[in-house]
């Protein structure tokens, strides 16, 4: 047994409907991966049906807040419909299955940011994680409680 992450992105062709993970997992795509690692930071590079990824994922160094940086190109002669989409499954608590039911989600429509809080817990009572993409043109899911989601929309043009 395993225990699996509770984040994932995922990069979906709207026209054909394939989706892919811009890391190796949990949705691999069908050609291989470079990853390079240092103080702080990972760096994932693939290239799936011509559209070229690179995450960058590092903490700040002051302060207890992960990024994710998605660049994507598209290498493959035509335009392209994409989707960049987030999801997290926040544990806010010592063990997923005892945090999970009091995990309490909202979205503020203005920024787009998805808050999650756990007031149950004691240790994580006074304490706001949060949710977000840097681009205009997104939709938000949540179900009040630990599934959560940002999808982030984008048309990208041919090189």
């Amino acid at each position: 047994m395993s225990d699996s992450s509770g984040e994932a992105l995922y990069i979906r062709d709207e026209e054909s409907g394939c989706f892919w993970s811009p890391t190796p997992l949990p949705s691999p795509g069908t050609t291989p991966y470079a990853t390079r690692h240092g103080f702080g930071y990972s760096v994932f590079e693939h290239t799936e049906l011509g559209i070229r990824s690179e995450l960058q994922v590092y903490v700040a160094l002051d302060a207890q807040i992960k990024f994710m940086a998605l660049k994507v190109r598209n290498d493959s002669g035509r335009s392209r419909k994409l989707s960049a989409i987030g999801y997290v499954e926040w544990v806010l608590g010592d063990l997923r299955p005892k945090s999970t039911m009091h995990i309490i989600t909202e979205a503020d429509s203005q920024s787009g940011t998805l808050f999650a809080r756990n007031p149950y817990n004691i240790e994580f009572a006074g304490r706001v994680a949060f949710f977000a993409a840097d681009v205009e043109t997104r939709t938000i899911t949540c179900d009040g409680r630990s599934s959560l989601g940002v999808t982030a929309r984008f048309g990208v043009r041919r090189q």
